[in-house]
């Protein structure tokens, strides 16, 4: 290309008629013509040369983009592993469903709020729950990975499938897929173990962050209690992808690549189904009848252990909760009787909820007393019906003259408590430590409670701080008051006798506030009392004194209770096998022990507090009963008590340990014992008793 940048000048020059008297105005304006000519040739230039570097030098870039974007990588859902029993009863599995997902890409040109719409008239008609502004919604929550399908809802329906597929014109972004979700099978007509093997949900946009988003995405399914958190990264397997060409409407039209998912691995369990689901029965039943006398009674939790090694049997907490209603959608009615009923369902009360143990820590006490020195087990103790120290705190009955077998067998709050002051209270915090009570266990559950062992150090600190808090409070409450007494007074005079009043009463509150200090924060005999009959302040789980129980079975070797076998892939190769593991061994005599244990062999025959539960059992069992007082503000003290029971069989050589509570049971043998005798016959295979058979005449109390 050539330009005559001279004659382009004269040609423009010579069309307009140029005054002679202007030939100065005629050179500036050649110069200005120039300088426009130049301009407009570089121009040109700039925009051939972008023309050429776009269609040859950076082709390839564009041409992969475009290629790229008619490619997209759909995740493929790896399988759940399968969580079976210890005789492989399957518990937990996952089954192929399809799912309804919308891509916002695929709508962002589209009339979204039509698609929406359309969406939730279709899903929302058996699900009230999905309606469009729950999927506005969930675009809200995606705003930062709106490039990865939404799911809107899992295990559709026939009609459903076929109703979305039908209107697929109408719903751009819409897509069907089939994937795997989780499912609780029943045993024999029932779902067992919820509150142990936990439930899955969607996961959170916290545990996103805490889990990494390169292995999950945000509509993956997370365990978020039970086993199913615990053992996540066991169970959730490796997902797959498929590599697909896609057309306009975002749908794929040909499969490029797969990756196959590996599926999770297996859970294999101590647990025996058996025996759970006769705990779960009988515990239905019992609370059932229990509600005919204290309609409170509606809760309560039991747990088995294999005293020779920790692992767990049988694990029930009710009110019951069944893992597959957290599957998909939940209506207001399930979420309200899970999380916000009373009480609510959603709690493990094994592990998540701590009970005065009342009666059932008596043995404690006998082994303290026994470790000092200070307990004779021929030595009589006479009951009058009431402690002779102050304040005088009664026992249930009058006893007469008992020795340690009778006083547990009738479980005597006098004889106790004489043993309790002998041992002192920091020998009994130190025994009950040992055998595991006011401290977790250590089972590979979340959310375990520790409970609390009360003692010197506990009553400090708890006592320093309530001291504080009172002086504090009390401070507040008379700046308050004088504030508003100076803000209303008339007169200068009236204004004095504020503030003379005002500090009068600040000195009695710093006497008050010394004097607190030196009570409160230092233990008192009346709480030895307390303590030693297992009231006051002590509270610990059920599967604390389940193992505190196994523990004083086996000999005094304190094992960390385990739920898990082995794990296992989906070809039952051993990936991780599980066993035993001590925690400690007590400090007790073997001789110390065996006189516990035989005192406890006393409350199942004539005359103990259990007796009717076991006098005809095949096997023989020691046990102690407790009634304990709740402690909850509003109950009645007259007969608002929760129902504890302790066990292990057999007595001669002992294979299990059993703990349980019914709330507002009220005596423990009638309630929670009730449990524990069908515990006993479905693991020893003894035939099933009627449990109304076993509910002795009148009211059995201790």
């Amino acid at each position: 290309m050539s330009l005559d940048l001279n004659n382009l000048v004269n040609e423009m020059a010579n069309e307009m008629t140029i005054d002679p008297p202007a030939a100065k105005r005629r050179k500036d304006l050649e110069k200005t013509l120039r300088l426009f000519a130049v301009a407009t040739i570089l121009v040109f230039f700039a925009l051939v040369s972008r023309l050429f570097y776009l269609q040859f030098v950076d082709a390839t870039e564009y041409t992969t983009t475009s290629e790229e974007n008619r490619i997209k990588m759909l995740p493929i859902t790896a399988m759940r592993g399968d969580i079976v029993d210890r005789n492989g009863v399957t518990l937990a599995t996952s089954v192929p469903v399809f799912n309804a997902y919308i891509t916002y890409l695929g709508i962002q040109n589209s009339d979204r709020e039509a698609v929406v719409q359309k969406l939730a008239h279709i899903l929302g008609a058996n699900d009230p729950a999905i309606t469009a502004d729950y999927i506005t919604e969930l675009f809200k929550k995606r705003r930062s990975r709106l490039y990865e399908p939404i799911l809107i809802k899992s295990n559709l329906s026939e009609t459903e499938v076929a109703m979305l597929e039908e209107r697929r014109a109408e719903l751009p972004g819409v897509v069907v897929e089939k994937g795997p979700v989780r499912y609780y099978p029943p045993v024999e007509g029932s779902q067992i173990a919820g509150h142990l093997l936990g439930y899955v949900r969607q996961i959170s946009a916290d545990e996103l962050k805490q889990y990494g988003d390169e292995k999950y995405r945000l509509d993956d399914m997370i365990g978020k209690t039970g086993l199913e958190k615990a053992y996540e990264k066991y169970l959730r397997g490796q997902d797959g992808y498929q590599q697909v060409e896609i057309n306009q409407s975002n749908r794929p039209i040909r499969n490029l690549f797969t990756h196959t998912p590996t599926p999770g691995d297996r859970l294999v369990l101590t647990l025996d189904a058996k025996v759970q689901k006769t705990m779960e029965e009988t515990m239905d039943r019992t609370l059932s009848q229990l509600q005919r006398e204290n309609p409170k009674a509606k809760a309560g939790a039991a747990v088995m252990i294999n005293v020779r090694t920790g692992a767990i049997l049988g694990m029930v907490s009710r009110p019951a909760l069944n893992p597959n209603d957290f599957v998909g959608t939940m209506n207001q009615e399930t979420a309200d009787y899970y999380f916000r009923s009373d009480p609510p369902a959603g709690i493990n009360r094994v592990i998540q909820a701590s009970y005065p143990p009342g009666s059932t820590f008596k043995p404690i006490t006998a082994m303290a007393a026994l470790d000092v020195g200070k307990l004779d087990p021929h030595e009589h103790i006479n009951c009058t019906g009431a402690y002779w120290e102050k304040p005088n705190i009664r026992c249930w009955s009058v006893h007469g003259s008992v020795d340690l077998n009778e006083a547990v067998a009738g479980s005597c709050n006098v004889y106790f408590q004489e043993m309790g002051r002998r041992a002192g209270i920091d020998n009994i915090s130190r025994i009950a430590r040992e055998f595991g009570l006011g401290q977790e266990t250590g089972i590979l559950l979340p959310g375990e409670e520790e409970g609390l062992l009360p003692g010197r150090d506990w009553k400090r600190a708890w006592g320093s701080s309530y001291a504080n808090n009172r002086y504090q409070a009390r401070m507040r409450e008379q700046d308050k008051k004088t504030q508003e007494e100076l803000t209303n007074a008339q007169t200068e005079e009236e204004k004095a006798k504020i503030q003379k009043k005002d500090t009068s009463m600040r000195k009695t509150i710093e006497r008050d506030y010394r004097n607190d200090l030196n009570y409160w924060p230092y233990w008192q005999p009346f709480e030895t009392y307390n303590t030693s009959i297992g009231q006051g302040r002590s509270q610990y789980t059920v599967l604390q004194l389940a193992n505190y129980i196994a523990t004083l079975a086996n000999g005094g070797t304190r094992f960390q209770p385990y739920m898990v076998d082995r794990i296992e892939t989906p070809e039952k190769q051993v990936v991780q096998q599980f066993g035993p593991t001590i925690l400690n061994q007590v400090s007790l005599s073997p001789e110390n022990l065996a006189m516990v244990r035989r005192a406890m062999l006393a409350v199942t025959e004539q005359g103990g507090t259990a007796s009717y539960l076991f006098n005809n059992f095949p096997v023989k069992v020691g046990a102690k009963t407790g009634t304990a007082e709740t402690g909850r503000a509003g109950d009645n003290k007259e007969k608002d008590y929760h129902g504890v029971f302790v066990a292990f069989a057999p007595y001669d050589n002992p294979e299990v340990a059993y703990a349980g509570v019914v709330e507002y049971g009220y005596h423990g043998g009638s309630s929670a014992g009730i449990v524990a005798r069908a515990a006993f016959e479905a693991y020893f295979g003894v035939n099933p008793t009627n449990p109304e058979a076993l509910v002795p005449f009148g009211r059995v109390e201790e």
